[in-house]
């Protein structure tokens, strides 16, 4: 059987910009600063002013990317596999639920359900949104309503594509692994209470970011697994 690999696939040029472009304008800012602030006092409060939000936001960017950092696809004889498919201890490992891209999800072909490759931008919105696919691996924090973390979707920032893979029940098909909880503090503000502990729950969908959809649908359909999104998602 062909087999199809694709690494780094959640890197899109926006979060890499974000993550570590960001945070060397930061760098960059704070050397100015450092030379010439004082002769430019107007311009030196400006940049201050700035650099706080910045970091922040440089912050948040930084976080994003390492969560995302290895996540991948492969596909070969043996079925599916999505997260850190690039790394030999990737199975081994055994994140939380904020950083389960640094996991190995495998689910052989007899348990896959189906296996598509989704690229309708309402459909995204909602792979995104949804309370089904909520996950960690494309936010920072966690929303309000959000009770559990969905092992195995791996939704990234700025994601146009997917592979959404419908996965089985047969425990001998699918491994995943052994995810951790997370701490969330809400100080009372966002909810009345002051942490709320994070727990997995695994998905009937996994999903992972393609930067090469039209090379995905290609090879699926050269294997005879490709199938219609709008069929599979007309319920």
């Amino acid at each position: 059987m062909a087999s199809y690999a694709e690494r780094r696939c959640a890197l899109r040029w926006q979060l890499v910009l974000w993550g570590l472009g960001l945070p060397a304008v930061l760098a960059a800012a704070v050397a100015w600063l450092i030379m010439f602030g004082g002769s430019h006092d107007a311009i030196a409060s400006v940049v201050s002013s700035l650099l706080g939000l910045g970091s922040v936001a440089a912050l948040i960017g930084c976080g994003l990317l390492y969560r995302n950092w290895p996540t991948g696809i492969r596909m070969d004889e043996a079925g599916v596999s999505i997260g850190a498919v690039g790394f030999r201890r990737a199975t081994a490992r055994r994140p939380t639920v904020t950083h389960q891209n640094w996991g190995l999800f495998t689910c052989a072909w007899p348990s896959v359900r189906y296996v598509t490759v989704v690229t309708d931008p309402a459909r995204i919105r909602e792979i995104k949104k949804s309370p089904q696919y909520w996950t960690l691996s494309n936010r920072w924090g966690k929303p309000r309503g959000m009770t559990r973390c969905m092992a195995g979707v791996l939704t990234a920032p700025f994601m146009k594509a997917a592979l959404v893979v419908g996965v089985g029940h047969e425990e001998a098909d699918v491994v995943s692994p052994e995810l951790g909880s997370a701490l969330f503090f809400a100080n009372y503000i966002a909810e009345p209470r002051f942490s709320r502990r994070l727990m997995a729950d695994p998905a009937l969908e996994w999903v992972a970011p393609t930067r090469h959809p039209d090379e995905l649908r290609a090879f699926l359909a050269s294997i005879g697994r490709g199938h219609d999104p709008e069929h599979i998602f007309a319920d």
